[in-house]
C-alpha cells in the first residue's frame, strides 16, 4: 500500500484541462481497485443484488468485478489518458468532475485489482462512424460536476448519449426499468469476442446476454442518487455531531 501511495506521488497527475488534441479512440476502460474503502464497503452491497440477478455476483474463483470506467484516448504527439469522472473534492464533486488522467498513473491505481480496455466497437449500437463523433465531441466535451455526472453517464454522454450499460436487473424482474450505472454491467455486443484476459476479467460471456435498457439515457440513475445520499447523510451525521459537541459543552460549563 506504502509502495502504491509513493509511486503514485511519482507519476503525473489527473487534471481537468485537456492536453492535447485526442487524435484516436482506443477504447472504454475498465477498472477494479479491490482496495478501495468507498467500492467495498458502500457501492458494492448496495450493487450485490443487481449483480446477482445478472449472474455476475462474488466468487472465490473469479476476479473483483469492475467498479469504475473511464475513455482510454491517444493524444497528439503519442501520450495514452484516459477521460474520466473522478469525486472525491469540492472543485470535482459540486463543480467539474472531469479529469484527463495519464494511463499509467490510471493503472497505479488499481491496488490489487485491474483494468482493461475494450475497443468501444464492441459495444451494442457503437461503429465506426460513432467513434470519429466522439473523438470530436472529447476535444470539445462540456465538464460536469460528479454529483451531475458519473463515470458511466460521462461514457454514455460521450458517445452521443447511447446506453452502453444495462438497467438493473432486479428492478426488471419486478416488472419496470431503473438506470443504476454500474460499470460491469456493460451492453456487450452478442457476437463480440474480446482477447482471453478482458474475457475473463469481465465475465464477458455474461455480459453479452444481458438485455437491453428500456431506460433514457437521461433517466434517474440511481447508483448516483445512492452516493448524493449517502454524501449528505455523512454530512448531516457530522454536522448533527459538531452540534451535539457543542450544547453538551456549553450545558458543562453553565454547570
Amino acid at each position: 500500500m506504502t509502495e502504491t501511495i509513493t509511486k503514485l506521488k511519482d507519476l503525473p497527475r489527473s487534471s481537468p484541462e485537456r492536453p492535447g488534441q485526442v487524435r484516436r479512440l482506443v477504447g472504454i476502460i475498465f477498472q477494479s481497485d479491490q482496495k478501495s474503502v468507498l467500492g467495498s464497503w458502500i457501492i458494492r452491497p448496495v450493487e450485490m443484488l443487481d449483480r446477482r440477478l445478472a449472474s455476475l455476483g462474488r466468487s472465490p474463483d473469479k476476479p473483483s468485478l469492475a467498479m469504475h470506467v473511464g475513455i482510454h484516448v491517444l493524444i497528439e504527439g503519442g501520450r495514452e489518458f484516459v477521460v474520466e469522472q473522478l469525486f472525491g473534492t469540492p472543485f470535482e464533486d459540486f463543480v467539474d468532475g472531469l479529469n484527463w488522467t495519464p494511463l499509467e498513473t490510471f493503472r497505479a491505481r488499481d491496488r490489487g485489482g485491474w483494468d482493461v480496455t475494450v475497443p468501444a466497437i464492441a459495444f451494442r449500437g457503437i461503429d465506426d462512424e460513432i467513434v470519429e463523433e466522439t473523438i470530436n465531441f472529447l476535444n470539445a466535451i462540456p465538464v460536469r460536476p460528479f454529483f451531475d455526472e458519473d463515470c458511466t453517464t460521462m461514457v454514455e454522454r460521450a458517445f452521443g448519449k447511447r446506453r452502453l450499460f444495462t438497467d438493473s436487473p432486479a428492478a426488471r424482474a419486478i416488472g419496470f426499468g431503473l438506470r443504476v450505472g454500474d460499470p460491469a454491467l456493460a451492453l456487450l455486443r452478442p457476437d463480440v469476442h474480446l482477447d482471453e484476459k478482458s474475457e475473463f476479467l469481465l465475465r464477458a460471456e455474461t455480459l453479452r446476454a444481458l438485455p437491453d435498457p428500456v431506460t433514457k439515457w437521461a433517466a434517474p440513475n440511481a447508483r448516483l442518487i445512492t452516493k448524493r445520499m449517502l454524501f449528505w447523510g455523512t454530512i448531516g451525521l457530522i454536522a448533527f455531531g459538531l452540534l451535539s459537541y457543542r450544547r453538551l459543552r456549553v450545558r458543562t460549563s453553565i454547570g
